[in-house]
């Protein structure tokens, strides 16, 4: 069998396409598997790998948003990784959601959300022979101001303070990191958000599967 990862984040996981968001529709566009960056690292690590995706538009770490059912992350990444084990590495990718204005705001107490989902992860036995998996924290793109004009932007009503947080969020997810004794990617460094202010295009899909393949080489 060869090495297993799994991909846990939200709408940048799922593949929204910043361009043609829901213009009009009452749905988002989706980009091609073969676009999306699990889908890239998959043809990047070749036939030894086996990268699930696990993304949803929404999708928190903690935190139950009024208004969309179904986006706590906690309440579904047990089941997710016991259906998909074993496991050699989890990614969670996850944090911009938190920073909408009516759930939670803050950097810091998004990092606490995303420990608490790799402490779940450390604590498993969804890794080989019983043993928990690798983990990969990444923290997300930046927010930025653009975001103002997108359909969803009425969620980021106070548009400076969500990118001044998502600019916190990576110091403060490196930290939860180092304490937890688990990998980290800052995938702001590799990749920017596209015209909406919080999705990347296919450039930064393909950016980011490039990095996220030399952080999964050096792990597995």
């Amino acid at each position: 069998m060869g090495k297993r990862i799994l991909c846990y984040g939200d709408s940048n996981t799922w593949g929204f396409v910043p361009s043609r968001g829901f213009e009009g529709k009452p749905y988002a566009e989706r980009y091609p598997s073969d676009v999306r960056w699990p889908g890239a690292l998959q043809r990047l690590l070749g036939g030894g790998y086996t990268v699930i995706e696990e993304g949803l538009n929404g999708r928190t770490t903690v935190w139950d948003d009024p208004v969309k059912p179904y986006r706590n992350g906690l309440r579904y990444f047990e089941a997710c990784v016991e259906s998909h084990a074993p496991l050699d590495l989890i990614v969670i990718m996850l944090g911009t959601n938190d920073l909408k204005t009516h759930i939670n705001g803050s950097a810091y107490v998004s990092a606490e959300g995303v420990g608490k989902l790799a402490q779940r992860a450390l604590q498993s036995q969804c890794g080989r022979e019983g043993a928990a998996p690798q983990l990969l924290l990444v923290s997300p793109i930046l927010i930025t101001e653009e975001v103002e004009q997108a359909p969803f932007g009425g969620e980021f009503r106070e548009v400076s303070e969500a990118c001044r947080q998502s600019g916190l969020l990576a110091g403060c997810l490196q930290a939860k990191a180092a304490g937890l004794g688990c990998a980290f990617l800052d995938a702001a460094r590799y990749a920017q958000a596209a015209a909406d202010g919080v999705h990347l295009d296919e450039k930064g899909h393909a950016a980011l599967a490039q990095a996220v393949k030399q952080k999964v080489e050096e792990l597995v």
